[in-house]
C-alpha cells in the first residue's frame, strides 16, 4: 500500500474550484479538519460558503473522487459541518487577493 500524508490530500483538494467565488476549496478555507488513519482511510470534516449550496452533492462528490485517485486511499468520508460557520475572514490572503483582481 503507498503512503500518504496530509499534504497530498491537500494537494487533491486544491484543484477543486468553487465555481461561483472561482478558488480552491483549501484556500477559501473550507476545509476544516483532515484525519489519517493509516489504514488507508480519509475523513473530511469541511464547510460551504452557504447552509444551503445548491451544488454540495457535486462538491461532496469531486472531493471523494479526487481524493480516491490518491495511491493507497481505500474509504473517504467526507463530512459538511456548519461550526464554524464560514466567512471572507477564513480565505487564505493569496486567494484573497485574487478574488479582488477579478
Amino acid at each position: 500500500m503507498a503512503e500518504f500524508n496530509e499534504d497530498d490530500v491537500l494537494k487533491k483538494l486544491r484543484n477543486i474550484i468553487d465555481p461561483e467565488l472561482e478558488v480552491n476549496i483549501v484556500d477559501l478555507g473550507l476545509v476544516y479538519k483532515i484525519n489519517l488513519n493509516g489504514n488507508g482511510n480519509v475523513a473530511l470534516d469541511m464547510t460551504l460558503t452557504a447552509k444551503g449550496c445548491p451544488i454540495s452533492g457535486v462538491i461532496k462528490y469531486e472531493v471523494e473522487e479526487a481524493l480516491r485517485s490518491i495511491p493507497g486511499v481505500k474509504n473517504v468520508a467526507v463530512n459538511f459541518v456548519w461550526e464554524p460557520e464560514w466567512n471572507t475572514s477564513m480565505i487564505k490572503s493569496e486567494a484573497l487577493k485574487m478574488l479582488k483582481t477579478h
